[in-house]
């Protein structure tokens, strides 16, 4: 166990909001202070931008900040705007509320929220300028998803179905045995009238309505309906159309899932991303679609690329399309025309750029970037002239007040000839040609990749590069961004060469001096935690491997989870039946190879965790304390498959370290303490009255 007696040292400064406030947290005249190496309780209290919505003349823009609260015990978020021509910044809604959709004369904000005499969120107005929200709705299940129609009348939204009478009498009464599974309350799409305050349903039915777009004159409604809102019938997904004066039409019929679909902004057209190729499902890289929605005729855009899409919007004209896409260890902007041709990158270099928006007027793009230098801020550019602009400025000094580790790109050549690519942070104060502790860190997904970032909690990289540790994040076949051969490289076979191409990423750094043999550790969560259980059921020459949310067991694993999507892929069928193919279960689950392990284990687990069920970390830490293998199991309570609360996590840090600092460096790790006299990061520009608040 670890024992908490590192007092609290210091707190992120939090947010910085404003370009022309913070170029530096110095005072003129005032000597640079020596930067100090980060702790855990530092990085867990990083402030950080996104979500952001032009305002639809790009006159302002909307974002979110989160950062910690420790006397609350948990991450809180704020709604931010900013004045696009000063700079300057205003809090708009303090913690609570969620979701933001400007109205068309972007006079007013609408939001969701539970205040006093709510007995669920309901929607509120802000007016902009100033003023106290007041409640537009009064609904009887929380709303979700706002949008604001063109002509400013209406404000249309997904909510569930309200249980009727009888259903609500029996819940009261707690006679609430329902059968595993069933649909449940059905979410439908509803709009509410401005003037009024009278809100409506529009599209219901035998169906859960998954998502929705609108047209820019509210005539056209583009929607997804799925049986339930089981993660396993979002496959069997369709979209349909619903238009003023005539029946719903079904547009596509497949055994894929469109995702991100949205209206073109004259309604004949729409796009969506969808992991297809030929007009079939399979195991692709997500790319861009657009269909006719006359003729339900689709056309795939952008083919090529070895990437994966991940987002997409029109332009205001509907002639161009905009999108990012993951190439490897970097997310990048680009745009394409809408009738297909050459794609142009508007922005992107060693970073990740996620959740564009763009204004109504087509002129301001904004986005989320992140890199190795810096976390999450709020990035805008003209699309017709892409010139990226900061807007927030939460962290600016981030770098003079902490010692950051370098991290960089690398590639090498597995044996079998296959290119990979991976990411090497440096121990701080780094000397060419001595070799360093290494911790493989292996990337959850497993489709999704490692990219850019030194400021996620559960690698706590600035940690380790301050003890002298070097980290390898090996990009392994079965991820995205690399291509369709590489992204197939699981089919049929979990560990047919992922687990070589991470153990030949370890070999690399050795053959070129960089990483020490003797002294190798390993961790990783969700897929990465199958990773690690995997290494350590292959080989010895790791001294620690932290688990954490692994599978270990697949049969169980496929069938406990609440998501079977994309498995049987990697094992052909299901686990059971004469027809199983029992060799791939058997061959690739490290519990059926737990007798090889020889490397203390540290496990760790959420215990309401449905993705990966926490009986895996129970059956893996019973069946490693039963062979003598040195183990220790911990299971958070309250949690799900990623940790939320604070403390949670400082522990998941604190725990890991230690584990670490004993098994490779042979060194003791004074765990750090949660804040205790202040819950909140102080903000000093709001404390001097530099900031404007409500």
């Amino acid at each position: 166990m670890v024992a908490f007696s590192r007092v609290f040292r210091s707190t992120l400064l939090a947010a910085v909001l404003s370009s022309a406030l913070a170029p530096s947290m110095a005072q003129a005249g005032e000597p640079a202070t020596t930067p100090e190496t980060m702790g855990a309780v530092d990085l867990l209290s990083i402030a950080r931008a996104g979500s952001s919505l032009p305002a639809n003349d790009g006159s302002s823009i909307l974002y979110r900040v989160t950062q910690a609260d420790w006397e609350k015990n948990h991450t809180v978020s704020e709604l931010w705007r900013v004045d696009t021509a000063s700079g300057k910044a205003r809090r708009m809604l303090g913690e609570g509320g969620s979701g933001a959709a400007w109205s068309p004369d972007g006079k007013t904000i609408a939001f969701v929220d539970r205040r006093a005499g709510d007995k669920v969120s309901q929607i509120y107005l802000l007016p902009v300028d100033g003023g106290e929200a007041r409640r537009l709705t009064t609904l009887g299940t929380a709303p979700a998803d706002l949008v604001w129609s063109g002509d400013g009348k209406s404000i249309w939204f997904l909510a569930s179905l309200p249980d009727d009478k009888d259903l609500a009498k029996r819940k009261k009464m707690r006679d609430d045995m329902f059968a595993f599974e069933a649909p449940g309350m059905r979410r439908a799409l509803w709009k509410v009238d401005m003037a009024s305050g009278k809100a409506g349903k529009v599209i219901t039915g035998d169906f859960e309505v998954r998502g929705f777009d609108l047209s820019a004159d509210g005539r056209v409604v583009l929607y997804r309906r799925a049986t339930s809102r089981l993660l396993d019938d979002q496959s069997a997904s369709e979209l349909w159309v619903h238009g003023e004066g005539a029946e719903d039409r079904r547009l596509t019929d497949n055994d894929f899932q469109e995702m991100s679909s949205r209206l073109s902004p004259d309604g004949r057209t729409a796009l969506f991303l969808a992991n297809a190729r030929d007009g079939h499902y399979g195991t692709f890289n997500a790319n861009l679609f657009v269909i006719d929605i006359a003729s339900g005729k689709i056309r795939e855009l952008a083919d090529g690329p070895p990437w994966a899409v991940e987002e997409a919007l029109w332009s205001a004209d509907g002639r161009t399309i905009y999108f990012t896409a993951q190439e490897g260890v970097r997310t990048g902007l680009y745009a394409v025309p809408a009738g297909g041709g050459r794609w142009r990158k508007l922005a992107g270099g060693d970073s990740v750029i996620s959740a564009i928006a763009l204004s109504r007027d087509g002129r301001m793009l904004t986005y989320t970037e992140r890199s190795a230098l810096q976390p999450e801020e709020v990035v805008r550019l003209d699309p017709r002239h892409p010139r990226p602009v900061r807007v927030t400025h939460l962290n600016d000094g981030i770098a003079g007040r902490f010692r950051l580790p370098r991290q960089e790109a690398i590639r090498w050549t597995a044996a079998d000839g296959q290119a990979l690519e991976g990411l090497v942070t440096y121990p701080l104060d780094y000397v060419a040609g001595r070799a360093y502790p290494l911790i493989v860190q292996s990337h959850g997904g497993p489709r999704s990749a490692d990219q850019f970032n030194v400021f996620a909690y559960g690698r706590f990289q600035p940690l380790l590069a301050a003890r002298g540790v070097m980290v390898l994040s090996v990009n392994y076949r079965g991820g995205t961004g690399y291509g369709d051969a590489f992204l197939q490289g699981m089919n049929a076979g979990y560990f047919r060469h992922a687990d070589k191409d991470v153990l030949s990423g370890v070999d690399e750094l050795v053959r070129r001096g960089m990483a020490d043999p003797e002294r190798l550790g390993m961790m990783g969560w969700s897929a990465g935690g199958h990773m690690t259980a995997r290494l350590e059921t292959v080989t010895d020459r790791f001294k620690a491997a932290v688990v954490g949310a692994g599978a270990v067991d697949w049969p169980s694993m496929y069938l406990g989870s609440d998501t079977r999507w994309q498995r049987k892929e990697w094992f052909v069928t299901p686990p059971y039946g004469t027809t199983a193919r029992r060799d791939l279960y058997q061959d690739y689950s490290p519990l059926a190879s737990v007798d090889k392990v020889k490397t203390p284990t540290l496990i760790l687990a959420g215990a309401e965790d449905e993705r990966v069920p926490s009986a895996q970390a129970v059956m893996y830490y019973r069946a490693l304390s039963a062979l003598g293998v040195e183990s220790e199991l911990y299971l958070a309570p309250r949690e799900p498959h990623n940790f939320r609360e604070l403390r949670h996590r400082l522990f998941q840090i604190n725990v890991q370290m230690d584990w670490f600092s004993r098994h490779v460096l042979d060194a003791a790790y004074e765990a750090e303490k949660a804040p205790s006299a202040s819950g909140r990061t102080n903000d000093p520009l709001e404390e001097s009255g530099s900031v404007e608040s409500d």
